[in-house]
């Protein structure tokens, strides 16, 4: 056997275990809860509880952003829910419906992914990470901006200090609001897209979609293909049919 055949042969191995752990992990079920003291009960958004998923790895998710067995997140889209739980859950780099604004499907923006990865790192300047009042504070005006950068509410104003923190390090809105490519920032965020569940198959029901919300991947090599790489090629895949 020649060099080239060889490396081809290893080529089709590493993407038959590819394609198998994807297929493995492909039915990921997930609930979303929110925890007292972590969220405005006056607002819709804020910070979410996501759990039963693999991708919330504590060496690098910081303490403050685990919560009661699963990962604290953020919605996406203004006008979706998450009743009908649990969900099936896949990964991918966008908000399918997209929500209010930003296209069908709507691309994650490079701020929302930066400004998430330093909320989950437990490093972003101006958050209050101490359950209570000034914790539930400082979700709702990531939440705010966060839905402002995927275009669906109008700006939250220079009171908002994550908004203007978002200023400070893209320059412009437009360059905040420019599509995320995980390849150049150097740094891996993706979408989690949830579903209902289909009770007779047991398989994710594509027409009852939920929420779409953000978790944070920082290991760019190969369980990030296991666990993200393999669901979101089957989701490109389902999407293709």
């Amino acid at each position: 056997m020649n060099m080239m055949s060889a490396w081809k042969k290893q080529c089709l191995v590493v993407a038959a275990a590819v394609m198998m752990a994807g297929s493995a992990s492909a039915i990921v079920t997930v609930t979303v809860s929110r925890t007292a003291g972590y969220y405005d009960t006056t607002y819709g958004g804020g910070e979410f509880t996501l759990k039963g998923s693999p991708w919330a790895n504590p060496a690098h998710y910081s303490s403050k952003t685990l919560v009661a067995g699963g990962f604290q997140t953020f919605c996406l889209e203004l006008n979706e829910g998450i009743s009908g739980q649990p969900f099936a859950a896949e990964l991918s780099l966008t908000a399918i419906n997209g929500g209010l604004g930003g296209g069908t499907p709507d691309p994650l923006s490079i701020g929302t992914a930066w400004i998430y990865k330093q909320f989950a790192e437990g490093n972003l300047a101006g958050y209050n990470y101490t359950p209570g009042a000034g914790r539930e504070a400082s979700a709702r005006a990531l939440q705010e901006t966060i839905w402002w950068l995927e275009n669906e509410q109008g700006d939250p104003g220079a009171g908002n200090p994550f908004r203007n923190l978002i200023l400070a390090k893209f320059g412009t809105v437009a360059a905040a609001r420019a599509d995320y490519d995980p390849s150049t920032a150097g740094f891996n965020v993706r979408v989690v897209n949830m579903y209902g569940i289909d009770k007779i198959t047991g398989q994710p029901d594509y027409t009852a979609k939920k929420q779409d919300m953000i978790v944070y991947l920082p290991d760019g090599g190969m369980t990030l293909v296991l666990m993200g790489g393999g669901l979101l090629g089957l989701a490109i895949l389902r999407r293709k049919e």
